[in-house]
């Protein structure tokens, strides 16, 4: 028996899929551990964390399984580790998640139906990379070091799940792609609905590209992100020329803090976006996550509460902890309120 362990994502592994094809088609039984489970009851065990918040949490899983457990992800380890060429050309096990599993994992305020039916639609749904890598080496991202120099992945029917017309695609940076305009165009031709789950390069938005990706059929918000206040001038051009084609309330933008960038610039960010009719959704910076200030202007951006309380100051869950923040010169963090109370 194979045991599989997803341990913080949101979306189906594609790794632990592919894992979970590769050893299905050996003969061998797979399932995720079972809460219950003992050491035996698995011949290997195969472990995948996104987030490098997880780090704990795999030094435990380490630390039961010993040589048992295989943990990859940019989440733990060598982040430029890799799956064995014959496993990551193997066809993900579409049947390995289940819409329960994703139920459990969809975060935000919706329906109990409309939440099993958003967890239906991604189980159902192809995924996977038409390209791998980025142009772009930002000092804040993971891509660079473990995928390295842009290049193609697949086609876009080798990504395509019988079961569903919707596409989720993990490209990291699309609109960098010289095939971008034909594959929008093979994606509108199969009559596919297409999550660019990674966002769009605001800043290499041409007429061409922006009129592309409105041919196609979206399942949610165009997005893409505004990380560096040397940026902007790109940003809002790239805003500007998409904006002609699909709707400003149709976009999404990622916006980095806790990096190299003031929280005065971070408002600065978010103010000019909904100036713009974009919504902004805060990213926290991964050394940063503890920061109190940032995780409630993330809470107050990414919720919508400043539309209800335009002005932060006046956000009442920050005004609580505002005094004891720059009592300490700014730097108190969740752990130090925890402990506090």
């Amino acid at each position: 028996m194979i045991g599989l362990i997803d341990v913080d994502g949101k979306l189906p592994n594609l790794a632990l899929m592919r894992i979970s094809s590769y050893y299905k088609n050996m003969g061998e039984q797979v399932e995720f551990v079972r809460p219950d489970a003992k050491k035996s009851d698995y011949e290997k065990v195969f472990a995948s964390a996104i987030f490098t918040k997880s780090a704990a949490e795999c030094e435990k899983l380490q630390q039961y399984w010993e040589d048992k457990i295989d943990i990859g992800g940019t989440g733990f380890g060598d982040i430029t580790k890799k799956l064995p060429d014959e496993v990551e050309k193997m066809k993900p096990d579409y049947d390995l998640y289940t819409a329960d599993i994703i139920y459990s994992k969809i975060k935000g305020i919706m329906t109990k139906q409309r939440k099993y039916e958003k967890a239906q639609e991604i189980v159902n749904a192809g995924m996977g990379f038409t390209s791998r890598g980025c142009i772009r080496n930002c000092p804040f991202c993971f891509v660079p070091k473990k995928e390295g120099k842009f290049c193609q992945e697949a086609e876009i029917g080798d990504l395509i799940n019988p079961r569903s017309n919707i596409l989720i695609m993990n490209d990291n940076n699309f609109t960098a792609d010289p095939y971008c305009i034909d594959k929008c165009k093979e994606i509108k031709e199969r009559g596919l609905i297409v999550d660019i789950n990674q966002g769009c390069d605001v800043r290499l938005m041409t007429d061409e590209i922006a009129a592309a990706l409105k041919s196609v059929r979206h399942l949610r918000s165009i997005h893409y992100a505004w990380d560096l206040m040397a940026y902007e001038k790109q940003v809002l051009e790239g805003i500007k020329i998409i904006s002609k084609y699909i709707p400003a309330s149709r976009h999404m933008c990622f916006v980095l803090v806790g990096f190299n960038t003031t929280f005065e610039e971070d408002m600065y960010r978010i103010r000019k976006l909904a100036e713009l009719g974009v919504r902004p959704y805060i990213m926290r910076y991964n050394e940063r996550r503890d920061d109190i200030r940032l995780n409630h202007f993330a809470r107050w951006i990414n919720s919508f509460i400043y539309k209800a309380v335009p002005n932060f100051e006046d956000y009442e869950p920050w005004k609580k902890d505002r005094d004891s923040y720059w009592n300490i010169g700014g730097q108190i963090t969740l752990s130090d309120l925890l402990r506090k109370e």
